[in-house]
C-alpha cells in the first residue's frame, strides 16, 4: 500500500510591513499558489493587520474557499525576550494577548476564520498550549525538526509527557494518542523553514529546499513548508516557489490541504 503524504504550506506575519494598502509580495504569493492550485494557509497578526487587508483576505477565501486558509498568528507579534509567548511570560499574559488576538480574528473573519494558532519565533510554555486548548483552538502549530537528535529529545518528552524539557518545546507533531497532561489540542507543524536569512531575506537555494523536503518525508506522514511572504520579493524567488509547487505536483504519493483541513480530517469533523 502507498504512503500517502499530506503537505501544507504556513505563510506567517501577515499584516506585519505592509505595502500599504496591501503587501504587493502577499498578492503575488498568493497568485502563485491559486494558479498552481495549491492551498495556502495564510498566518494573521490580529493587532496589526489593516482593514483593507483583512477586506482582501476575505475576499480571496469567498473566492477560493479550499486553497486560502485564515489562521492566527499571536497577537502582536512582539519579541518579549522570549519570543511572544516563551518563559518570560506567565500563564495570565500569554492568555490575555491571545485571547484578546482570537477576539479580532472573530470579528475579523467570521466564519472564515480557521481556529488554528500558529505561534511566532516557535517559542512557548505549557501554558500557550493549554491556552489555546482551553479556547476552542482546534490546531496549534510550531516547528517540528527530522534531525535525528531532534527526534530523539521529542520521543524522551513525549515519552515523559513534558511540553518543554531542557528549556526547549517538545513537538508532539500528529500526535493524538497523549498529549501535555491531560488537554489535547493537535499539533501539525512545519519542518521546511524555506527562508536562510531573515534579516536580509534570503531564501535557500531550492536543492537545500529539496534535501530537508525529502528527509521529512521520511519521517513523517503529515509535511509543512513555512513562508514569510514579505521574503518573496522578486520574480527570482517567486519562481523557486513555483518550481517547488510544480516538482511536488508531480509526486502521485502527496496531497495538499489547509491546515484547518487536516485538523478537521484528524478530529473527525467534516464539512
Amino acid at each position: 500500500m502507498i504512503n500517502q503524504k499530506v503537505i501544507f504550506f504556513r505563510n506567517d506575519d501577515v499584516g506585519l510591513f505592509p505595502n500599504y494598502p496591501i503587501s504587493l509580495e502577499l498578492i503575488n504569493l498568493t497568485n502563485i499558489f491559486i494558479e498552481e492550485n495549491v492551498p495556502i494557509s495564510h498566518g494573521v497578526v490580529p493587532a496589526v493587520i489593516n482593514k483593507q487587508t483583512v477586506s482582501w483576505l476575505k475576499e480571496m477565501k469567498s473566492r477560493y474557499p479550499h486553497l486560502i486558509g485564515i489562521d492566527q498568528h499571536g497577537y502582536q507579534h512582539l519579541n518579549h525576550g522570549c519570543g511572544e509567548f516563551g518563559d518570560c511570560r506567565d500563564y495570565k499574559k500569554q492568555k490575555e494577548d491571545i485571547s484578546a488576538g482570537l477576539e479580532l480574528m472573530k470579528e475579523y473573519f467570521g466564519e472564515d476564520f480557521s481556529y488554528c494558532f500558529t505561534i511566532p519565533w516557535t517559542k512557548y510554555t505549557r501554558d500557550t498550549k493549554k491556552i489555546c486548548a482551553e479556547l476552542g483552538f482546534k490546531v496549534f502549530s510550531g516547528a517540528v525538526s527530522p534531525k535525528l537528535h531532534a527526534r530523539v529529545f521529542n520521543k524522551v518528552g513525549q515519552f515523559l509527557n513534558l511540553n518543554v524539557m531542557l528549556g526547549k518545546p517538545v513537538s508532539y507533531h500528529k500526535r493524538r494518542d497523549f498529549n501535555q497532561r491531560g488537554f489535547t489540542i493537535l499539533e501539525l507543524s512545519v519542518g521546511i523553514d524555506v527562508l536562510q536569512n531573515y534579516k536580509l531575506k534570503q531564501i535557500k537555494p531550492y536543492d537545500a529546499i529539496k534535501i530537508r523536503y525529502r528527509k521529512c518525508k521520511r519521517y513523517y506522514d503529515v509535511i509543512g513548508f513555512c513562508l514569510h511572504y514579505w521574503a518573496f520579493d522578486s520574480c527570482e524567488k517567486l519562481d523557486i516557489i513555483r518550481r517547488l509547487l510544480r516538482e511536488l505536483k508531480s509526486d502521485t504519493q502527496v496531497s495538499f490541504k489547509l491546515i484547518e483541513e487536516i485538523g478537521d480530517l484528524e478530529n473527525g469533523q467534516t464539512h
